[in-house]
């Protein structure tokens, strides 16, 4: 056996919750607070200012320039239709309650009522028919 193969059934083999051992925090090392997702994202780009994509995007901005203007357009617009108020609708007239469809293709209830009277009349005529038989 190999070490890697060692490795991983000594992993396997622990059990869950053990399996996998997390590095201890250092106390000297946890910032005292922690760091906003736009402090962060400044300290990456700085970090990464020599990548071109993030040297443009540092000198204009996440999204091009129409964004930000079709964006303001629709603010003032939605604004004003706020302001406005809508005309009044007219009146509906009252629709009759449509009645329910059902399942898809299933058997009406009047074919289930002929087929509890055919059987009805099935038994009753197997009753009668050796009586009526015996007659001339």
């Amino acid at each position: 056996m190999t070490a890697v193969e060692t490795r991983v059934r000594a992993v396997l083999d622990a059990p869950r919750g053990r399996r996998f051992s997390r590095t201890p925090m250092v106390a000297g090392r946890r910032p005292a607070f922690p760091e906003s997702p736009l402090a962060r994202e400044r300290r990456l780009l700085r970090q990464m200012a020599d990548n071109p994509r993030v040297a443009h995007r540092i000198e204009h901005g996440i999204l091009p320039q129409w964004m930000d203007v079709a964006r303001e357009r629709r603010e003032r617009e939605a604004a004003a239709m706020n302001t406005a108020t809508p005309p009044p609708l007219p009146p509906q007239p009252p629709t009759a309650p449509r009645r329910a469809r059902g399942r898809h293709r299933a058997p009406s209830r009047w074919g289930r009522r002929q087929a509890l009277l055919l059987g009805v009349l099935s038994v009753l005529g197997a009753m009668i028919a050796p009586v009526l038989g015996s007659f001339p």
